[in-house]
């Protein structure tokens, strides 16, 4: 407010300059003061912008607002089917004595007592083995056949040996058919699994006397 009353005085201060007054409407004795005060009121105008521009905050530079990014979740890990694997084992263990037949040193027995064991065991394992599996020979022929290897074979499918040079297509004949399963079911496990521990695959059987 100060400085528009003192721009409003030097403005009229400067019309007393401009206008053609009579030159006896004015005393001659009043022109050195006005002189004076109109440098005084042009001094305060110009003290009075400096003063406001110094103290005017500088515009900040403008921030353009970060892309905003959703968080993304780590993928989940899918636990490790230990108790599965535990479980299926200890089934096979049950219908067929496989961890017996594995575990025994079958080198003091004939191999008439070994074909007997292998009897059971193979009947039990077999009978859990279908329950949770669907298998299947790759090879649909027989062994022996022929077959040809093209470049554009599944290499999950064969396995080549023997004398493997040079780029496909390959001529061989087939030593084994190989197995594939098209369903994979296996029993669900309850009991929580330590890997670090001992995990019981088929518990001790006490016969209480």
């Amino acid at each position: 407010m100060g400085t528009l009353i003192a721009a409003f005085a030097a403005f009229v201060l400067s019309a007393l300059y401009l206008l053609p007054l009579p030159p006896d409407l004015l005393p001659a004795a009043f022109a050195p003061y006005r002189d004076a005060v109109f440098m005084a009121l042009s001094l305060y105008v110009v003290v009075a912008i400096l003063i406001g521009r110094q103290r005017k905050p500088k515009a900040e530079p403008r921030r353009e607002p970060e892309p905003r990014t959703e968080p993304v979740a780590p993928p989940k890990e899918e636990p490790p089917q230990v108790g599965e694997a535990l479980l299926f084992l200890s089934l096979l263990q049950d219908k067929g004595r496989f961890v017996d037949f594995l575990m025994e040193d079958i080198t003091a027995y004939n191999d008439a007592q070994v074909a007997a064991a292998s009897r059971v065991v193979h009947q039990g394992c077999s009978a859990v083995i279908k329950e949770y599996l669907a298998i299947s020979p790759v090879h649909e022929g027989k062994e022996g056949d022929r077959i040809t290897i093209e470049r554009s074979s599944d290499p999950n499918r064969y396995r080549l040996v023997g004398k493997v040079l040079g780029e496909p297509p390959f001529s061989g004949v087939v030593i084994h058919r190989g197995w594939q399963t098209s369903r994979l079911a296996l029993p669900r496990f309850t009991r929580p699994v330590d890997p670090s521990g001992r995990n019981t695959i088929t518990p001790a059987e006490v016969e209480v006397r």
